[in-house]
C-alpha cells in the first residue's frame, strides 16, 4: 500500500480553521461575510488565550535568559508570560580576553583557546533584531554559531546566549544577524567556559513581605518572589552583587497571537481538530442562525475533543512525591 511518505506536512492555514468551525456551525458560504470570519478571527484569538489559563501547554514553554544588574532585585519577563515554572540562578567563569569594537560587531579575542558554552555581551543602545553569535579557531576567519530570533536586547544589562555545541574558541565575534546586516554598538563580550547553576525556590507574598531586610545584597539564597502583574515582574532575594551572573527562566507563555488568514495558529497538530471544536462552540453564541439543538451537539463534541487534547498534554514522566517530615520544637 503506497503512503505519502511524510509525517506532520500538512497544513491547515487559518482561513481554513475558520471554515470548518462555520461548516460545523452548518454557517452556509454565503453568510460567512467578512464581518463574519472578522469576528471568528478575534474568537480564535480569545480560544488561543483561554487555552493559556486552563492548564500546561507544552509547546509554550520557553527557555530565556535573563541578565543581571548590580544592586537591582526586580526584573521583568517577557510579555505573555503566565507563568514562572523554574529559575536557576547561573553563575559563569568567562575566559580572558581582548575586545575590540566596531560600527557594526564587537570581538573578543580569548587570550588561551577555551571551550565556549554561553555568551554575554553588552549593548550601547538597545537593539530590536536578530543577533549573529560567530566564533573563530584562528582568530582570523569566524563562522556563524547561532542565531536568535527577533527580539529586543537591552542595554547596560550582559544579553546571554547559549552555542548550540560547546567547543574551543579563539575568538568570539557578536553582530547583527538581519539581512542586511544593521550598525549595532558592542561594548563589550564574555565568554563563559563554565557555568555553576544554584535551583531557586519560589516564595509566595506571604513569606517575601515578611523579610526583615528586603534590601539586602549578596548572591541568592534560592529564593525568588514571582508576581502576576501585567508585566510579571520576579524579584529576587538577596539582591544581586554582581552583573555578570543571570538567571534562566523556564516560563509558561500563552501562544502566539492569530496572525493573517493565510499563517498557521501556534499549536500542534494534536490539537487541530479540538481547537476547531472549540472554536464551533464559541460562534454558536455570536451566530443567531445556529439551531439549538445543533448547539448542544457541537458544546458536547467541543468538550469531547478539549478533554483528549488536554489529556495528552503530558510529557509521560513519573511523578515522585517526597514527604519531608520533621519534628517540631518550641
Amino acid at each position: 500500500m503506497a503512503t505519502s511518505g511524510t509525517v506532520g506536512r500538512t497544513v491547515i492555514d487559518t482561513a481554513a480553521i475558520i471554515e470548518h468551525a462555520f461548516r460545523r456551525c452548518r454557517v452556509s458560504p454565503s453568510a460567512q461575510t467578512p464581518e463574519n470570519v472578522q469576528m471568528a478571527q478575534q474568537n480564535l484569538y480569545f480560544l488561543m488565550l483561554d487555552i493559556g489559563n486552563r492548564g500546561l501547554n507544552l509547546w509554550a514553554v520557553d527557555k530565556t535568559l535573563v541578565g543581571l544588574t548590580e544592586n537591582q532585585s526586580s526584573y521583568a519577563m517577557p510579555t505573555g508570560t503566565l507563568d514562572v515554572l523554574n529559575i536557576i540562578y547561573s553563575q559563569p567563569t568567562c575566559a580572558d580576553g581582548t575586545f575590540t569594537q566596531t560600527s557594526t560587531n564587537g570581538t573578543t579575542i580569548i587570550s588561551n583557546s577555551a571551550s565556549a558554552k554561553r555568551v554575554g555581551f553588552t549593548l550601547g543602545t538597545s537593539y530590536t533584531g536578530k543577533i549573529a553569535i560567530q566564533g573563530s579557531t584562528d582568530s582570523v576567519t569566524f563562522t556563524t554559531l547561532t542565531t536568535t530570533a527577533n527580539t529586543t536586547f537591552s542595554s547596560g544589562i550582559y544579553n546571554w546566549i547559549d552555542l548550540p555545541v560547546a567547543s574551543a574558541y579563539t575568538g568570539i565575534r557578536v553582530l547583527s544577524g538581519d539581512s542586511p546586516v544593521l550598525p549595532i554598538t558592542v561594548t563589550d563580550i564574555k565568554v563563559a567556559t563554565s557555568i555553576y547553576d544554584l535551583p531557586c525556590t519560589p516564595w509566595n507574598r506571604d513569606t517575601y513581605s515578611a523579610l526583615n531586610n528586603k534590601f539586602q545584597t549578596g548572591r541568592p539564597s534560592t529564593n525568588y518572589f514571582f508576581e502576576k502583574k501585567l508585566i510579571p515582574v520576579v524579584t529576587l532575594w538577596p539582591i544581586p552583587d554582581n552583573s555578570l551572573d543571570h538567571i534562566y527562566t523556564f516560563i509558561h507563555r500563552q501562544p502566539q497571537d492569530v496572525g493573517s488568514l493565510v499563517q498557521q495558529i501556534e499549536i500542534p497538530q494534536r490539537w487541530l481538530d479540538g481547537i476547531i471544536w472549540l472554536l464551533a462552540a464559541r460562534l454558536c453564541f455570536e451566530l443567531p442562525s445556529v439551531d439549538p439543538i445543533l448547539m448542544q451537539m457541537i458544546l458536547s463534541m467541543a468538550d469531547r475533543q478539549e478533554l483528549e487534547a488536554e489529556q495528552s498534554e503530558t510529557d509521560g514522566l513519573p511523578i515522585y512525591l517526597q514527604p519531608n517530615i520533621g519534628c517540631y520544637s518550641r
